[in-house]
């Protein structure tokens, strides 16, 4: 079976994201900041951080681990780093506000970062770089999250599949992006591969009694009454190489444990956890590295550098029959031509609009009449 996308309007889908947020309490603040990060990733083309990643929000909207009304918190500071309380609230808001602050101290000290704790899901990280891109700025972030991942050579999840963006300015030709996950799959992919009746893709699944490596979901997954991206597994993932596994500590390293705020991925709980409605934030810790280089030296060089690089690169001979790609480069194309259509998976669709809108007596048709009248 094929994915089935459909393309929808990007300024309908940002409307109908923030209406749905404000109808669950948030501010209008907070509720623009999911919407610009999903739509954001529509536009970058990371689809299984588009419309369904509101699910997770959903969820703890639901158990009540994520505070609609709340407001992150700045709890420490000094010239060139700050340390936020996120109060319960989501990683939307609160990687807002410490990409914001990140790329204030790095105007005058270079350098700078900031760190977030006790905060909930931020979705694809992506957006949060690319705050600092438009500012001519190198930005690098993450956060870690419920395990989904067993240590290498292990066969019980200990580590989170955190999500990793960095980007660097430049000029004429796309960024040096990298916009990542540093291990296998995480829930999406389990969903996805049932839902389109296909393999996983790699032998990531970890049978939980004879530890053998499948790339067949349908034994493992354990759906989610009403969502259609955020499942469970009763099998734990494999990581494919030791360079992820140390890439993945490696950033533990920053999210949990030098950050004064931080629970480690081993200490959090998982999507059992949250599904039986017994859980605390989905995230242990988070964290933005904001870098200006026009401090060092002059921005004009800086891009030229980048646009020569990416350039030579570029113009390396490919092998037969392949293409020589840039990461990022179709993500960055999509998000500079601004396009008004976008695709969307079809099984995020319905559980938003019939599901999650529903529950506030907003349904699909309903937002597009009051969109159209906007």
């Amino acid at each position: 079976m094929t994915e089935s996308i459909r393309r929808e309007s990007a300024a309908f889908l940002h409307y109908a994201l923030q209406r749905v947020a404000s109808a669950a309490g948030m501010t209008d603040e907070h509720a623009g900041y999911i919407a610009d990060a999903i739509v954001f990733a529509h536009r970058q083309g990371k689809l299984n951080q588009g419309l369904g990643v509101y699910e997770a929000i959903d969820l703890v909207l639901e158990i009540g681990v994520l505070d609609p009304r709340a407001t992150p918190r700045l709890v420490a500071e000094g010239p060139a780093h700050a340390v936020f309380d996120g109060c319960r609230s989501s990683g939307y808001y609160t990687l807002n506000l410490m990409a914001q602050a990140a790329i204030e101290k790095a105007r005058e000290t270079g350098i700078a970062i900031a760190f977030g704790g006790n905060h909930n899901d931020a979705g694809s990280f992506a957006r949060y770089v690319y705050l600092a891109y438009e500012q001519d700025m190198m930005a690098i972030a993450s956060n870690n999250s419920v395990p989904l991942a067993a240590p290498y050579g292990g066969m019980e999840n200990r580590l989170s599949c955190p999500p990793f963006d960095a980007i660097v300015p430049s000029g004429d030709e796309p960024p040096i992006w990298a916009s990542l996950k540093f291990a296998e799959w995480y829930d999406a992919d389990i969903s996805e591969a049932v839902l389109q009746d296909r393999p996983m893709q790699g032998k990531w699944l970890i049978d939980p009694d004879s530890g053998e490596l499948s790339d067949d979901p349908r034994p493992y997954a354990k759906p989610i009454p009403g969502y259609g991206r955020v499942w469970d597994a009763s099998c734990a993932g494999q990581i494919a190489s030791p360079r992820t596994y140390a890439l993945n500590l490696w950033n533990e390293a920053l999210c949990a444990i030098i950050n004064p705020l931080g629970i480690p991925s081993t200490e959090l709980p998982s999507i059992e956890d949250f599904a039986r409605g017994d859980a605390a934030p989905s995230v242990g810790g988070s964290y933005y590295i904001c870098i200006d280089p026009s401090r060092f030296g002059p921005i004009e060089d800086v891009k030229d550098r980048s646009d020569r690089y990416i350039g030579s690169i570029r113009s390396t001979r490919p092998r037969p029959g392949q293409r020589v790609r840039i990461p990022g480069e179709d993500g960055h194309h999509s998000l500079t031509r601004n396009e008004e259509m976008v695709d969307v998976l079809d099984n995020h669709w319905g559980p938003f609009f019939d599901n999650i809108a529903g529950k506030y007596g907003l349904s699909e048709a309903s937002l597009r009449e009051d969109f159209a009248h906007e």
